[in-house]
């Protein structure tokens, strides 16, 4: 899809994006929806097709590192994509033509139409992951050996920092800025040409959200409904461990209904039904609300009834087990 996004298509953007936000009542996506359609009150967006990037020209990736909470608390002062960008562009020396969310987590897409308005460059229908990461440094970019750096990163009190290194020492360097800067900054690197973006992006992202029809929330996404369930029990792991278990009871008309343990360890979630795995390796698991909003494993309480549904991932990450896609040295 090539074409050209308006004021008018915050909402739609909004709309397909918001099962994939987080945060609690995704007020991040309330903030940047705002901010997205007052940058759209003065100019419009390209929205390119990776088809039709230009080869030689720089592209770079954009996400909000940190937390979705915090940034609903502490706004952003919509200096960050620009102050971002440019000092970017001064480090690798040339214009940044187009960006691109680093994944499908549905706050990126809207920052990077955001962003895209404050600068008056191109938004790409791609994002750099194909399915929602917690850490800057796992996408599909990084699978391909390509840097994440340099990057700047932006914080809402005005400084600008500007990083250059190997992914491994990067990542650890960005989420200790997070800490100083409110507990979120705004994300732009991976800097790539076209023909690297065209090769290693997974298409579509943006185009697929505005597909979204009211009461329909995930019509432009390819997913599958694994089954339906009640949450029954919400196990924590040991202190110090980020690691939650929620249980469940499947809902069917008739048949035995199964027992569902849904394991989230760092935002990675797998689930046994009866002890046999209910997803493949080559899909990614998301809890929906019975509002269609995807819920975060710290927001499922016992009682709630829930969707499991699979999303296809790309190909690139069927072939990685957990251990092989972090990146050594990387931090949460």
């Amino acid at each position: 899809m090539t074409g050209v996004l308006r004021r008018g298509d915050v909402a739609r953007l909004v709309r397909g994006a918001r099962p994939f936000a987080s945060g609690v009542n995704s007020a991040a996506l309330q903030v940047l929806g705002d901010w997205a359609e007052a940058e759209l009150d003065t100019r419009a967006v390209t929205l390119t097709a990776p088809a039709a990037v230009a080869d030689d020209a720089m592209y770079a990736v954009v996400t909000v590192v940190g937390s979705p909470t915090a940034l609903a608390e502490n706004l952003p002062n919509g200096t960050e994509p620009v102050r971002a960008l440019r000092a970017l562009e001064r480090t690798i020396g040339t214009r940044v033509r187009g960006v691109l969310p680093i994944n499908t987590a549905g706050e990126n897409a809207v920052l990077a139409l955001a962003a895209a308005a404050a600068l008056g460059i191109e938004l790409v229908d791609a994002d750099g992951c194909g399915r929602v990461r917690p850490t800057v440094e796992d996408t599909l970019f990084t699978l391909a050996g390509v840097e994440m750096g340099p990057c700047a990163v932006a914080s809402p009190f005005g400084e600008t920092t500007v990083l250059e290194g190997t992914t491994g020492r990067v990542s650890e360097i960005v989420p200790r800025l997070v800490g100083a800067s409110g507990g979120w900054v705004f994300f732009a690197g991976y800097p790539v040409t076209g023909s690297e973006l065209r090769e290693h992006a997974n298409p579509g992202t943006i185009a697929r959200y505005l597909d979204a029809e009211p009461g329909n929330e995930l019509a432009g996404v390819a997913h599958r409904t694994l089954l339906r369930a009640t949450i029954t029990n919400i196990e924590h792991g040991p202190a110090g461990s980020e690691r939650i278990s929620i249980l469940m009871t499947e809902r069917r008309v008739s048949g035995s209904a199964r027992r569902i343990r849904v394991d989230a360890d760092e935002a990675y979630l797998g689930a046994l039904a009866d002890g046999v795995p209910l997803q493949s390796p080559t899909q990614e698991l998301f809890v929906i609300s019975e509002s269609g909003e995807v819920l975060d494993p710290e927001r499922c309480l016992p009682g709630m009834r829930v969707d499991l549904v699979a999303v296809e991932l790309p190909a690139a990450w069927s072939v990685l087990s957990d251990d092989t896609m972090k990146v050594e040295g990387n931090a949460t």
